[in-house]
């Protein structure tokens, strides 16, 4: 029967209870590379937080792998550009310790992976107390976990419309960061948190996940990246103190009450509103008809309308309305020759807006086949003139109008 993940290691775990002696070294190292294997070609791609769970075991097997490898090295020896000292064992204990810690919170990484726990510690840890300079890094780090998760989720809401490459290059700088800072602290620092902190522990993992989520648009790897971020740095902040003792509780009530928004798409084009031009006002000359009056002024806005109307076959009901607007104009004419041609119109077009039998005949381009009925508003074909012609000698008289 083939070994399984699990199998393999408890058989690491058994091991390095034992102590790792220079005999036990390359038998652990094979028993977690391939736990690392294994779980590499179960759990391929990152769309949920179980998935991101197993991806934070199979990169802190790295750090263990690494370390499990240089135990038995000269104090002073980096392992993975950090030099932890005297502290070798302590990093090997609490990555293995979290890995297992890890499964056993999420069923579905038990279903392909479940380590026997290990027994309780006498004691409960310690939590750590940071000088100055860390406490500065993990107050900002804190707050950078919790706000590029949220600047991630707004993006996301939005159909992964936003300054993506932007919000990159932050999760970036803080993954960089963080792995930088804890190569730079080592000893005992280094042993405890690196799997929290560095680009093969926790932090970068889901920095890399919530990146790739981002730019391939998978919302259930943003949002299991954003949810451990988040969980990341709440722990942190429960096993660490601040350089005056203090809790880091506030820290992280703040970051995560704040609201953060990402800076807005560059691509985007800029939103403009035009400007609001008002036109000239002008004074019409003096003796111009208003045309909010309603005399003249009313008469010759109508007319041209009606007269349209008129000419598109209106009939004896548009042809009184012209005559209409005519006599109004005649009104307000004043005399002369204006007043003169006017009434001339006026009197051609009396006379044929007065009763008389209207018929219909087919305009000179319509087929001889289009239907053709009388006027009364009923399927009027194209080209039918019904009425329009009665005025067609008097268009001569127009001129006369502004003569």
């Amino acid at each position: 029967m083939a070994l399984t993940a699990t199998d393999l290691f408890n058989d690491a775990t058994t091991r390095e209870i034992g102590g790792i002696g220079p005999d036990q070294v390359s038998a652990i190292v094979s028993d977690l590379v391939g736990v690392q294997q294994m779980l590499s070609a179960a759990d391929p791609q990152i769309n949920s937080l179980t998935d991101l769970h197993t991806h934070v075991i199979i990169n802190q097997l790295n750090e263990e792998i690494a370390t499990v490898e240089l135990a038995n090295s000269p104090t002073g020896t980096p392992i993975l550009g950090t030099d932890l000292g005297q502290f070798v064992g302590r990093a090997i204990n609490d990555i293995h310790r979290d890995i297992i810690d890890i499964a056993q919170g999420d069923p579905g990484v038990q279903a392909i992976f479940n380590p026997t726990p290990l027994p309780a510690l006498n004691t409960p840890a310690t939590p750590f107390l940071d000088n100055a300079t860390q406490t500065t890094f993990v107050t900002q780090w804190i707050q950078d976990s919790n706000h590029l998760g949220q600047m991630a989720t707004t993006i996301e809401n939005n159909g992964f419309q936003g300054d993506i490459a932007g919000l990159v290059q932050q999760i970036q700088t803080f993954e960089n960061s963080s792995n930088a800072f804890d190569q730079s602290q080592g000893g005992l620092w280094s042993a405890r948190f690196w799997n929290e902190f560095r680009s093969d522990g926790t932090a970068g993992t889901a920095a890399n996940a919530l990146i790739d989520g981002l730019q391939t648009h998978n919302a259930g790897e943003v949002n299991a990246a954003v949810t451990q971020l988040s969980a990341n740095a709440s722990d942190v902040a429960g096993n660490n103190l601040m350089a005056d003792g203090g809790s880091y509780a506030s820290v992280v009530a703040a970051a995560q009450a704040t609201a953060v928004t990402p800076n807005p798409d560059p691509t985007s084009p800029p939103t403009t509103t035009p400007p609001t031009t008002t036109p000239p006002t002008t004074t019409p000359p003096a003796g111009t008809p208003d045309p909010g009056t309603t005399s003249a002024g009313d008469g010759g806005n109508h007319l041209v309308a009606d007269l349209i109307a008129l000419l598109q076959g209106g009939g004896q009901n548009s042809a009184a309305a012209v005559v209409s607007d005519l006599q109004a104009l005649v009104q307000a004419a004043g005399g002369g020759h204006t007043n003169n041609g006017l009434s001339a119109l006026l009197g051609d077009l009396q006379t044929a807006a007065g009763p008389a039998t209207q018929t219909t005949q087919p305009a000179p381009n319509a087929p001889a086949s289009a239907p053709q009925t009388a006027n009364n508003g009923a399927d009027l074909s194209p080209g039918i003139d019904t009425g329009g012609h009665h005025f067609q000698n008097e268009m001569h008289h127009f001129h006369h109008m502004w003569g």
